[in-house]
């Protein structure tokens, strides 16, 4: 049986200011839509009236992005920002709203196109799963064991300290 998989919730204030501020000249999705086609260029974007129809940027955003886009930096250049790190940061806290909401991990990894290995990382190592191998250096310890003369006492003829 499938559960339902929370749709990504992100407030704006999360976002880098020069994805911020792309988003609000074109809209959030001509924005993603910029970032995703053109991470990272530094793109020459032409003055109103002079762009071609088959123009990259006007195949790359709505009509109505692409005339935002012209009426704000036309003329100019503009740097895209890359925006990868922001949307590994989203996937991540798509991976901790669908554990939140009770989802396994293999319908996690369903849900977010992580592998189930990733999302355990994602979710802190071991995601509450004891490790059972390493010691806590700084546990106290009821009673210090005592191994006096058993290192060079292979056959316990040696009395113990």
């Amino acid at each position: 049986m499938a559960r339902h998989v929370p749709q990504l919730t992100t407030s704006p204030e999360a976002l880098p200011a020069a994805v911020r501020e792309l988003a609000r000249v074109l809209g959030d999705a001509d924005a993603m839509r910029l970032i995703g086609s053109l991470p990272g260029a530094r793109i020459s974007v032409p003055k109103p009236g002079r762009a071609k129809d088959d123009h990259p940027l006007r195949m790359a955003l709505s009509p109505q992005g692409f005339v935002k886009l012209l009426a704000e930096y036309g003329g100019g250049e503009l740097q895209v920002p890359k925006g990868d790190a922001y949307l590994r940061r989203l996937r991540h806290d798509h991976v901790r709203q669908c554990r939140e909401q009770g989802l396994t991990f293999d319908e996690t990894a369903d849900a977010t196109g992580y592998s189930r290995r990733q999302c355990i990382n994602i979710m802190g190592g071991d995601a509450g799963m004891t490790d059972m191998k390493t010691l806590d250096m700084f546990a106290d310890l009821a009673e210090p064991a005592n191994y006096a003369g058993l290192a060079n006492d292979p056959f316990g003829l040696g009395k113990p300290a």
